[in-house]
């Protein structure tokens, strides 16, 4: 969540942007940079970054699993040997000869 104190001026930052890094590094908070009152910016430290970064993937993830889930349930499936040939047909890719 962002409060009124993580919103800066970039002309702020700018002149001391070691102390701002420094602080978000330490507070783990997120700074929104304004241009005459607009935001312009946001700045982070950057293990902020990756923990926004995995929790998107996460999401993403979880997203995909239950967009499949009901596809199963709606029986919009097939069996994998067909959907791996088709893919195989589709890329342009031999699977060799196959015993089973």
């Amino acid at each position: 969540m962002i409060r009124a104190g993580d919103i800066r001026k970039l002309s702020d930052f700018r002149a001391n942007a070691t102390a701002h890094l420094d602080r978000l590094a330490e507070t783990g908070a997120i700074e929104v940079l304004t241009v005459n009152g607009e935001a312009k910016g946001v700045i982070m430290a950057p293990r902020v970054f990756d923990e926004m970064a995995e929790r998107i993937e996460a999401l993403e993830v979880t997203a995909s699993v239950k967009r499949g889930l009901v596809d199963a349930a709606k029986g919009r499936t097939r069996p994998a040997r067909a959907a791996i040939k088709k893919l195989a047909r589709e890329l342009g890719l031999d699977l060799g000869s196959n015993p089973a």
